[in-house]
């Protein structure tokens, strides 16, 4: 029972995780288009890291896992 509850907690944050992610990409997305990004570069600095950090950090995660389960 207690491994079940863990996987299910998992896979929620994992999920919403993955839904903050793609928010914040669609924001970022929505943002370049209107040219939000020409008026206030401190923000697009820290959205675009902070998007860049994140996918970089994602794909090193699942290559690194999906790897161990070959």
């Amino acid at each position: 029972m207690h491994k079940t509850f863990l996987l299910f907690i998992i896979i929620i944050g994992a999920s919403v995780a993955f839904f903050g992610y793609c928010a914040v990409l669609i924001d970022w997305i929505r943002d370049y288009s209107s040219g939000v990004y020409r008026h206030d570069y401190l923000e697009a600095v820290l959205e675009s890291g902070a998007l860049v950090l994140y996918t970089y950090f994602g794909i090193k995660f699942f290559n690194r896992h999906v790897s161990s389960l070959r």
